[in-house]
C-alpha cells in the first residue's frame, strides 16, 4: 500500500513541477527521455515503488547521483526528497528538503522537514511556528497553515478551526485527520 501511495504522490508532485513551472521547450518524456535528468529521475523514481530493499538503494543511488550533476534542478531534489522519505530515510529527507526549501521557499517543504524532525522525536515547536508566520504574513489560510497550528500546540488552531466551519469555508469532515492527535498523525503520514 505504502508503495502505491508513494508512486501516485511522486508522480503526481513530478507532474505538479512540471506544469506550474513549465519549460519553454518541449518535455515530452518520449522525446527528452536519454536527455533529460528530470525525466531520467522521474523513471527512477517509478521504478523504486516496486523495487526491493536492494534495488531501492541503487535506485536512490542513481538518483543521488542525478542531483548532485544537476544541483539547481529543484524538480529533482524534490523527487529525491520525497523518495527519501518514502524509503523512510527521513534524516537525509529532512537534509534535502532544506536544501530545496534554501532554492524555492515553499512553505511545505518547511512544514514536511517540522514534521520529519518530530517523527524523529526532535520537535521543533519554532519550525512550526515559522510555518504559521509565514502564512500569515501572506495571509495564506490553507492545509500548511492549519497543520503547522495543529502541531505548535496553541488554542488558536481551535479557534481557526470553528472559524473555518462556521464561515463553511471547510467541512467539519476535513479535520477528522486531526482527531488521530500528532503522534499518530505523525506515524500515519510517516510510518
Amino acid at each position: 500500500m505504502k508503495k502505491i501511495l508513494l508512486s501516485f504522490a511522486v508522480i503526481a508532485i513530478f507532474f505538479m513541477c512540471n506544469y506550474t513551472y513549465s519549460y519553454p521547450e518541449q518535455t515530452s518524456f518520449k522525446s527528452n527521455a536519454a536527455t533529460s535528468p528530470t525525466a531520467q529521475v522521474a523513471s527512477l523514481v517509478e521504478k523504486l515503488v516496486m523495487a526491493d530493499t536492494k534495488q531501492s538503494k541503487k535506485i536512490l543511488a542513481e538518483i543521488d547521483s542525478i542531483r548532485r550533476e544537476n544541483p539547481e534542478n529543484t524538480d529533482i531534489l524534490l523527487m529525491y526528497a520525497n523518495s527519501l522519505i518514502g524509503e523512510k530515510q527521513y534524516k537525509q529527507g529532512i537534509n534535502s528538503l532544506r536544501a530545496l526549501y534554501e532554492k524555492k521557499p515553499i512553505r511545505t517543504y518547511l512544514l514536511t522537514q517540522c514534521m520529519l524532525k518530530e517523527r524523529l522525536g526532535n520537535k521543533d515547536k519554532s519550525c512550526y511556528d515559522e510555518v504559521v508566520h509565514l502564512s500569515e504574513q501572506k495571509d495564506l489560510i490553507d492545509s500548511d497553515y492549519i497543520t503547522a497550528l495543529f502541531f505548535s500546540d496553541t488554542d488558536k488552531f481551535k479557534s481557526v478551526k470553528k472559524q473555518l466551519i462556521k464561515k463553511k469555508e471547510v467541512k467539519k469532515s476535513d479535520f477528522l485527520i486531526y482527531t488521530l492527535g500528532q503522534k499518530e498523525m505523525l506515524h500515519e503520514l510517516f510510518p
